[in-house]
């Protein structure tokens, strides 16, 4: 049997799965895998060199899709390099499928290059792992194997959906012709949905006359269950708190729970404390909410499984949901009286990275697909109300800074809508690698709040009583950000004030090609100051 025939095998297995778009890093052991893929029509290769950016560009896009994307690597770092996307993919239910290439284990020796144990790199935050034998023997191992990565495929696309891993060590020669797939290709329709949950029915919670709140954490939205809540908000039923991370973007809802809870005396904060907490989704943002949330010795909490029939969990709910009719309008009333006093703080106060947020998510075109990074950028756009034509991303599953841009490059890559990509100066030239794309999409503009370094420590309470804090917390740095991007050829400007950011958020938002990146400059703005002030 041909020695890479298990490789031709791959083509027609992830073909039947749906996948088109495939992430190639540049490699030698790789190859006879960047043959396979470039020679299918029915697949979309982009070549990306940096493999940290590549998934992260792979995340990105499989975000946006809402369909499973495949990475190629070589051999040695470059499977460590997928890392950090890996785990944030395992933390958003992001389908991937990671394709390694590997030496034999039989020369992992010394003098031999890119040798390192390539079999359990992503133990903790993938939902599976299979390798290949080097060599196949006999007919029975080829078919043995494929249906072991089959159904590795099918674990990435299954709910709730995730990283997976195939690692492939592969003998020389690399650079021949593959041989013809030899196994039927089956024409079995591979399994995506979820079971219905029976955790709503099997839970005997009492809501009657409680203060029910309905908590929604980080998701790609769903319209169905927007209109759930929706029902379940204008019958006073509960308060539904969901940040615009949620996509559950509603004038209805609760969007702005950590400027409430700063805003509230203390009487108030003990009154919109919940009774009953009803939660699904991914991650939370607010730190003063979750807060409040662990504090809370007698709060009943009812974990609602996602998937498919989360919809259908609340309508089961609401038929027996009888909550404090007077909690949810405590909350709205409370919304609206810090929303206008930060509104009116804003419009007054001078520039700044919040007030630029402010103004840059205002100037934001209806249907734009905002990419938040992180630190202290979400936490900005989080002091003002979702807009609901808007949607918002944000890599939260483990939060680190080092693919956001990688993220929204990828999804602009699949997407025929305007993307808009807010993030801090250290985000942006950690992962300036996300500039290196020959097919870099146009239709991603992104905007540097540039403070001179990390400034969420100095928004934070202690960092900077510390003798290490400029040097090892704030990290100043000497980039050029307009240097750096012009390096990757593309557009630059620079805003230092309101008014040059109004006249630059006009000529970035124009769709397609003309101005990519826009620094706002606000290294001689007290930044901290400014943030601290709406608080007070």
């Amino acid at each position: 049997m041909h020695h890479l025939q298990h490789i031709s095998e791959l083509g027609p297995l992830v073909e039947k799965l749906g996948v088109r778009h495939v992430l190639i890093s540049p490699g030698s052991r790789n190859a006879p895998l960047i043959q396979l893929f470039t020679s299918y029509p029915s697949f979309i290769c982009h070549s990306i060199v940096d493999e940290r950016s590549a998934a992260y560009v792979a995340l990105g896009m499989a975000r946006q899709l809402g369909q499973a994307v495949v990475v190629v690597t070589t051999s040695g770092t470059a499977v460590l390099n997928l890392s950090p996307a890996l785990a944030e993919a395992f933390h958003q239910n992001i389908p991937l499928l990671v394709l390694t290439a590997d030496r034999p284990h039989e020369i992992l020796s010394q003098f031999n290059n890119q040798v390192t144990d390539q079999r359990f790199p992503y133990f903790n935050f993938s939902k599976g792992f299979f390798e290949f034998p080097a060599e196949l023997r006999e007919s029975s191992d080829l078919e043995q194997g494929m249906q072991a990565v089959e159904k590795l495929f099918q674990e990435a696309v299954s709910y709730p959906a995730g990283p997976v891993h195939l690692n492939l060590p592969l003998t020389e020669p690399l650079y021949e012709a593959l041989p013809k797939p030899i196994l039927p290709r089956g024409d079995a329709q591979i399994d995506t949905k979820t079971h219905p949950s029976e955790a709503a029915s099997k839970t005997a919670i009492h809501m009657a006359g409680k203060k029910v709140m309905i908590l929604a954490g980080m998701s790609s939205g769903d319209s169905r269950l927007q209109q759930v809540l929706e029902q379940m908000q204008a019958g006073k039923q509960a308060v539904v708190v969901a940040e615009n991370i949620s996509n559950l973007n509603s004038e209805l809802f609760i969007s702005t729970p950590e400027l409430v809870l700063a805003g509230a005396s203390e009487q108030e904060r003990t009154d919109l404390a919940p009774e009953v907490l009803i939660s699904f989704g991914h991650q939370v943002v607010s730190k003063r909410l979750k807060l409040v949330i662990q504090s809370l010795e007698d709060l009943e909490i009812l974990e609602l499984q996602d998937g498919p029939d989360l919809a259908d969990q609340l309508t089961d709910l609401q038929a027996s949901l009888e909550g404090d009719k007077s909690y949810q309008g405590l909350w709205k009333k409370l919304e609206d009286r810090e929303s206008g006093r930060a509104q009116a703080y804003l419009q007054q106060a001078p520039f700044a990275n919040l007030t630029a947020v402010a103004r840059i998510l205002e100037a934001a075109p209806a249907q734009t697909v905002i990419h938040l990074g992180n630190s202290s950028t979400i936490r900005f756009s989080q002091l003002l109300r979702s807009r609901p034509d808007l949607i918002y991303y944000s890599n939260r599953g483990v939060s680190g800074i080092d693919g956001s841009l990688s993220a929204a490059v990828g999804a602009a890559m699949v997407s025929d809508q305007q993307h808009l990509l807010i993030l801090g100066d250290l985000s942006f030239v950690y992962d300036s690698n996300a500039l290196w794309n020959k097919s870099f999409p146009e239709n991603l503009k992104i905007v540097v709040l540039n403070d001179g370094g990390g400034g969420i420590f100095r928004l934070l309470d202690g960092p900077d009583r510390m003798d290490f804090f400029e040097e090892f917390s704030v990290t100043h740095h000497p980039v050029s950000l307009e240097l750096l991007s012009g390096a990757f050829g593309r557009r630059f400007a620079r805003a230092a004030s309101h008014e040059e950011l109004d006249k630059q958020m006009e000529a970035l938002c124009l769709p397609h090609k003309g101005l990519s990146v826009l620094e706002v400059d606000t290294t001689a703005s007290e930044n901290s100051r400014i943030f601290k002030e709406l608080f007070l």
